[in-house]
């Protein structure tokens, strides 16, 4: 079927959910409301009209276009202010001025002026616009709220995934780790088909230790090259020499960039590591359940649906008897989240672990916060463009700190890690860019146009936001580079395609960004109620950026779900609300910012027209009438702080030093009422969920999203299953953490063109380091199981017993010549090097490197992608027969089909005996000893160069070549 990319323009907002319902949601939300803004800007026009008028501030001369509108005022003259104190104003000095004159004695006299403003922003019309305001944000949230649960069921419906047909056992006994038990659990108590069942355990010491393995032996194969020999016998002596003869500068360069000395040391570490993991004992954690059908998970997970509190009591009387597991445990069954969320290393983690990596880590986000603010308030004093731009890079770059902190933490999912990662990055942004930039800035400096005042610094920081933010994730210049510039000079495939994988994002990333400019927008509209057209353009153009992005740069992230855009919705953006209905009603009690109330007293001495010099040194003119009132200071901030009044009232202003009006009283009394519902609300919304959360531990419930499509799981075309794996940043897909024998690759949702999955699987590596029969059993329980049962497929086999169909992974597929694969897969898979079907060369594992394997450049993948029968099976194959090519044996024949005599195979030195699995084979041994003794034999000392450079000489290479025995 012709496939075409994805339109970053044309694709429509239906389309999104096909990169994860919560990218869908996203992009929803993002829409919805930018045009909340909108629709709020055309509510506040009469603000915006009346505060550019010539009413407010004659019209708002010298004030940049897009702050006009705003409550700049540029209406500001010089009133006497004998008593205000200097020291007051040490952060205002533009605001306190002085001129010196002579009294009828003879003396001379300083006379103090102080800056009022004389705009009124603070009426009862404008007070009623931001109230409607409020009003329509409001309801519009609740909107948002019935909008994005229609949403969620739109795009579930459109795309059918593995949790749609999931559920996921929290709570297993420790020894249930086999899947036939749960599939016929299941099956006898419902009646349903069970086509996938997956068991974890606590092994993720082991996994990880494996992935570090396979990771150092990609390390060791870059750096081979062509001609040097590729045994563990080799490459150990080449490291005993490399290490002697290094020098400092050697030295040095070891600790920041290891070479092959300490990688094989660390490889050696590794194995003796693994050996001791894998003969550890290890208790199921987590079982994972896919059915065939949607009303089969629905109906299971509706009768057995539990509190967790309930199923950690066990108790049994809260159920039904027949739905206990083994007749005495109470199970808490969930829906299954998308399997490309589950972190599959976190899931054996305690609680009591995870509050404690949380609480660290929310502590050093603290830290950051502080330490950011503490930076802009020093860069504040040399100019508000200095502060905006270094909130625009610190808004930047924190989240890749908080992406680095979350990663120490253990999550059981992406969800989990998401919202994590979105307090930590929304408290950052909210904090640094709106309420940093408030207490920084000085109270009388709130109305006063110019760059150092408060409205041009918010100004800035959402041009930063519009232009900076966007041209810089337009242009992508580090993933840019790698893939222009370090990807066509990498030395493989493998390190190539992750140079051209694109940059990594996170939704709850974008959400944050998102709420940051909401929440900046509401907490200043009192002021500047313009904002919202500027916030709408900003929403629209981060739209379309962010669906180029998606499409074109960059890298897929897992298939989240909606829990993102609820906790954002319910928690950041109900918190935005309350922001707004706060902080405007203190705004409204602040005008008119100057911190000066009028006496009943006038002063002669002030009468006539001064030249007053203020404290930055500039002159200008003051006028003082006859009988013109003085004023003194007074506190007109009654917010958080030494004078704080909650819920703000005009009751506030101290007995003779009152600065609000008859109408502004009036509005701030309203406000003040209005603000403490508002506060209420929300609090009480906060309650209700905190209630639910507690509710929910004893009793679960359940409602599936949308309606079930009728669709088979086994009928849907591209749709994945829950197979444990790791990611590594070696490996362009992830190395998988369980046997994958009994699965189809229908339920893979990835496919390496270059490799066939079995290379992925771990499992194969243990089995290289355990020797023989008698440790196939503690191979098959140092791993997590995995079963697939197709429909009309092979029925399962008896509890207790091991499944005797081997999946079409491990066959052959016709193939008209093989590929050589490299040394790491042949350490790694035991995987041997075949160039036509059925023809074979005994291989020697003293050989050089140019003999059956690929380094010339590393063109050429190190993988055969048609062999599917790598590396698996304990037991003996009978010599001098060709492999049956119809029946399957009743073990795993790793070379089942393969054309590989594996009687003549000699087994690697890296391993010793631990690749002859089959007992017996003494012509084996014998070709082993030949081997070791023909290497010895001609062995040569190498240098640094032959293996840096690949110069080993011809002789070098044709005495290894004598050492090969064809067979």
């Amino acid at each position: 079927i012709p496939t075409k990319l994805y339109s970053p323009i044309f694709t429509p907002l239906s389309q999104m959910g096909d990169f994860g319902l919560g990218v869908g949601l996203y992009f929803s939300s993002l829409r919805a409301i930018a045009l909340i803004s909108l629709i709020a800007g055309l509510i506040n026009l009469p603000n915006i009209l009346y505060f550019a008028s010539d009413v407010y501030s004659a019209s708002q001369p010298d004030v940049n276009f897009l702050l006009k509108g705003s409550a700049i005022c540029t209406e500001q003259v010089w009133v006497p202010c004998p008593t205000c104190p200097i020291d007051e104003y040490e952060k205002s000095r533009d605001r306190i001025a002085g001129t010196t004159t002579v009294t009828p004695d003879g003396e001379l006299q300083t006379l103090i002026f102080a800056m009022k403003n004389t705009c009124d922003g603070a009426t009862m019309n404008v007070g009623i616009v931001n109230l409607a305001s409020l009003g329509f944000i409001i309801l519009a949230t609740l909107a948002l709220s019935s909008y994005q649960k229609r949403k969620v069921v739109v795009f579930d419906e459109q795309e059918q995934t593995a949790q749609d047909y999931s559920i996921e056992i929290c709570n297993p006994p420790h020894d249930a780790t086999e899947p036939e038990e749960w599939k016929q659990f299941f099956e006898s108590r419902f009646g349903v088909h069970t086509t996938c069942c997956t068991v974890t355990i606590d092994n993720d010491l082991l996994v990880t230790a494996l992935a570090e393995r396979r990771e150092v032996l990609h390390q060791i194969e870059e750096k081979i090259k062509e001609g040097a020999a590729a045994n563990t016998l080799s490459l150990s002596e080449y490291a005993a020499k490399v290490e002697h003869r290094r020098g400092l500068i050697g030295n040095i360069k070891s600790r920041i960039a290891p070479g092959i000395p300490e990688l094989v040391d660390r490889l050696t570490v590794l194995n003796q590591k693994i050996q001791g993991l894998a003969q550890q004992n290890y208790r199921a954690t987590k079982v994972f359940c896919t059915f065939e059908t949607e009303s089969m998970q629905r109906d299971i997970i509706s009768e057995m649906k539990v509190g967790p509190m309930t199923a950690r009591m066990n108790s049994v009387h809260a159920i039904n008897p027949n739905l206990l597991f083994r007749g005495e445990t109470v199970l808490d069954v969930r829906e299954a989240e998308e399997p490309s969320t589950i972190r599959w290393m976190d899931l054996d983690v305690s609680w009591s672990s995870r509050m404690k990596q949380l609480c660290v880590t929310t502590l050093i986000s603290l830290a950051f916060v502080v330490a950011v603010a503490v930076i802009v308030a020093l860069v504040r004093a040399h100019g508000a463009a200095y502060a905006a731009l270094a909130i625009s890079i610190a808004n930047t770059l924190f989240p890749m700190v908080a992406k680095i902190l979350t990663d120490v933490e253990a999550h059981a999912s992406e969800t989990g890690k998401q919202c994590s990662l979105f307090v930590k990055i929304a408290i950052f942004r909210w904090v640094v860019t709106a309420i940093v930039i408030t207490i920084i800035t000085p109270f009388m400096s709130t109305l006063t146009n110019g760059p150092d005042h408060l409205l041009q610094s918010i100004w800035l920081i959402f041009f930063a936001d519009l232009v900076t933010s966007n041209a810089l994730q337009i242009m992508d210049p580090v993933s840019n580079f790698k893939r222009h510039f370090l990807a066509p000079r990498a030395k493989s495939q493998e390190r190539m395609n992750l140079l051209m994988s694109g940059t990594e994002y996170t939704i709850a990333e974008r959400f944050t960004n998102m709420t940051k400019q909401l929440f900046l927008t509401f907490y200043y509209c009192a002021i500047y109620p313009s904002i919202f057209f500027i916030c709408a353009v900003t929403l629209f153009i981060t739209y379309i950026v962010d669906k180029f992005s998606i499409m074109r740069s960059w890298k897929p992230a897992p298939m989240l779900g909606a829990s993102i855009a609820k906790f954002s919705r319910i928690y950041f953006m109900t918190t935005s609300v309350a922001a707004l209905a706060l902080v405007s009603s203190y705004m409204f009690s602040g005008f008119p910012f100057d911190n000066l109330c009028a006496d009943n007293t006038s002063h002669s001495a002030y009468y006539g027209n001064w030249q007053v010099t203020d404290g930055n040194g500039q002159t200008s003119s003051a006028v003082v009438v006859s009988n013109q009132r003085s004023y003194h200071f007074c506190n007109q901030y009654i917010g958080p702080g030494q004078n704080f009044v909650f819920p703000v009232s005009p009751n506030a202003q101290p007995s003779g030093s009152k600065w609000m009006t008859s109408p502004q009283e009036q509005l701030v009394g309203i406000y003040g009422i209005v603000s403490a519902v508002v506060l209420g609300l929300v609090g009480a919304v906060f309650v209700y969920r905190i209630f639910r959360l507690f509710q929910k531990l004893f009793s679960a419930s359940f409602k599936p999203a949308g309606d079930d499509q009728g669709i088979n799981f086994s009928e849907v075309g591209t749709i994945s299953s829950y197979i444990p794996q790791v990611k590594s940043e070696q490996f362009t897909y992830p190395l998988l953490a369980v046997n994958i024998d009994y699965v189809g690759e229908s339920i893979f949702d990835w496919n390496d063109p270059a490799r066939s999955h079995s290379y992925y699987d771990l499992t194969r590596d243990v089995e290289q380091l355990l020797k023989g029969d008698e440790n196939e059993e503690i191979c098959y329980r140092a791993f997590g199981q995995i079963r697939h049962w197709p429909p009309n497929g092979p029925d399962a086999v008896e509890v207790g017993e091991k499944p005797r169909q081997r999946s079409s992974l491990r066959r052959s597929k016709e193939s008209a010549y093989k590929r050589n694969v490299s040394w790491s897969s042949k350490v790694t898979c035991k995987t041997y090097s075949k160039d036509v079907p059925m023809t074979h060369e005994s291989f020697n594992a003293n050989a050089s490197t140019n003999q059956g394997m690929n380094f010339d450049g590393h063109a050429a993948p190190i993988f055969d992608p048609h062999t599917q029968n790598e590396a698996r099976g304990f037991g003996k194959q009978n010599e001098g027969q060709a492999p049956p090519q119809a029946s399957t044996p009743q073990h795993f024949d790793q070379y089942q089909n393969s054309g590989v005599d594996e009687a003549n195979q000699n087994p690697d030195p890296f391993y010793g005996d631990s690749q002859n699995q089959y007992g017996g084979n003494d012509g084996g041994s014998e070709n082993s000893s030949q081997s070791s003794s023909s290497s010895e034999g001609s062995g040569r000392d190498y240098s640094d160069e032959d293996y840096e450079e690949g110069s080993f000489s011809e002789e070098s290479r044709t005495a290894s070549e004598d050492s090969r025995q064809i067979t």
